[in-house]
C-alpha cells in the first residue's frame, strides 16, 4: 500500500509464525491484534501519490490447522483515521480495508489464496479522488491465478 509496506509484511510473517507456535496440533490458535502508525507512507496513484500525514493500520490476523495437517490463514487490514496530502498540500482521508486468506490442503497437495483491497482517498466536498480496488485468486491445483483490478493507485 505505502512505501513501507515491508513492514506490514514483516508484521504479518512475525505474527504467522507467532501463530505457528501458539497453535496445537489441531484446531485454531487465538486471533493475533496489533497496531502500526502509518505517518510517512506514500500510497502510489499514477500520476499522483499521497503521503499519509497521520492515522494508523489495524490488524488482525488468524491461523488455524487440522489433525491431518491441513491449515488455513486469514488476514484483516484496517485503516484508522488515516489522513494523507498530496503534492500540492491538499488534504484527503483514506477510508477502506484489505482482507487475505489462504487454505492448504496437505492430503490433497492444493493451496488457494485471494486478496481484497478496497481503499478510498476521499476529498472533502468532493468524494473519492483515487481508489485502490483489486482482487486476486490463486489456486495450485492447476496454476490458476486470477486477477482483477480496477483501482486507480497501486494495491498496497
Amino acid at each position: 500500500m505505502m512505501r513501507r509496506a515491508g513492514r506490514v509484511t514483516a508484521a504479518l510473517a512475525s505474527a504467522g509464525a507467532l501463530c505457528a507456535l501458539w497453535m496445537p496440533a489441531a484446531g485454531a490458535a487465538p486471533a493475533v491484534h496489533s497496531q502500526e502508525d502509518v505517518t510517512g507512507d506514500v500510497l502510489d496513484c499514477g500520476a499522483t501519490s499521497y503521503t499519509l500525514t497521520s492515522g494508523s493500520i489495524k490488524l488482525t490476523l488468524h491461523e488455524g490447522g487440522s489433525a491431518s495437517g491441513n491449515t488455513n490463514f486469514t488476514g484483516t487490514v484496517t485503516l484508522q483515521h488515516v489522513v494523507a496530502e498530496d503534492a500540492a498540500g491538499n488534504v484527503y482521508n483514506l477510508r477502506g480495508a484489505e482482507w487475505f486468506g489462504s487454505t492448504e490442503n496437505v492430503q490433497q497437495g492444493t493451496f488457494q489464496a485471494t486478496f481484497t483491497g478496497k481503499l478510498q482517498v476521499v476529498a472533502q466536498g468532493s468524494g473519492t479522488v483515487d481508489n485502490v480496488n483489486v482482487t486476486q485468486h490463486i489456486t495450485l491445483v492447476n496454476g490458476n491465478i486470477k486477477e482483477f483490478d480496477f483501482g486507480t493507485c497501486v494495491a498496497p
